[in-house]
């Protein structure tokens, strides 16, 4: 039973992603610059699912090489999402820094720590910190601002809860990815069935931010 519940929420939970694409589509004409920018993120993310998919169930080759290439893409798009946000409340160039920093270091890793062919722990965890600093960041704008009257209508009260959710849960998992996957085979897909509830989330938080996209 644990098996079969934790497989079903490992292989379908990423499903969900369609449910922010379809509002995406549907509120396409109200977007704001940095919820396009979300919009954008979500199809990355389509596309990347679908090319893992392909790689792995119909070519059977390791799909890895793929996550270390999507963790810097992911990565510079939220930046890109939070600039946006952010504006000179977060000096833009502390936030270009930070992307190139984090490139640097992901390609580091590579070189010299984990294989191309082996989970980015380490990438993963350090993209967890600097995602939940940009969350924190942004809603100590939204408190120091007071911009947002209604702020359970706000898009990006939402959408940064998902993000906030979603990387700070992940974090330990990310930082212990390798060790986990050598452990106890229950405990692996324990920790990744959380993982799956924890994109989930994300993603009902990213499509109800984007229905309260305001008319313009």
């Amino acid at each position: 039973m644990f098996k079969a519940i934790t497989t079903w929420l490992v292989t379908y939970a990423s499903f969900v992603l369609f449910f922010p694409i379809a509002v995406a589509i549907y509120r396409r004409k109200y977007m704001k610059k940095e919820l396009k920018v979300m919009c954008y993120y979500l199809a990355f993310v389509l596309i990347f699912q679908l090319i893992a998919i392909v790689v792995s169930a119909v070519f059977k080759t390791n799909n890895l090489p793929f996550l270390h290439f999507y963790t810097v893409v992911e990565f510079g798009i939220i930046s890109w999402f939070y600039k946006e946000y952010l504006g000179a409340f977060l000096n833009t160039k502390l936030i270009y820094g930070i992307f190139v920093l984090f490139t640097a270091l992901a390609i580091l890793n590579v070189i010299f720590v984990q294989s191309i062919f082996e989970y980015n722990s380490y990438p993963r965890g350090l993209e967890c910190l600097f995602v939940v600093f940009y969350a924190i960041t942004a809603y100590y704008k939204i408190i120091k601002s007071l911009e947002i009257i209604s702020i359970e209508k706000s898009p990006l009260f939402w959408i940064n809860a998902g993000f906030l959710f979603y990387f700070a849960g992940s974090l330990f998992l990310f930082v212990l990815g390798n060790l986990i996957l050598t452990q106890d085979i229950q405990l692996s897909m324990l920790s990744w069935a959380i993982h799956a509830c924890l994109v989930a989330l994300m993603y009902v938080f990213i499509g109800i931010g984007l229905w309260h996209s305001p008319r313009q």
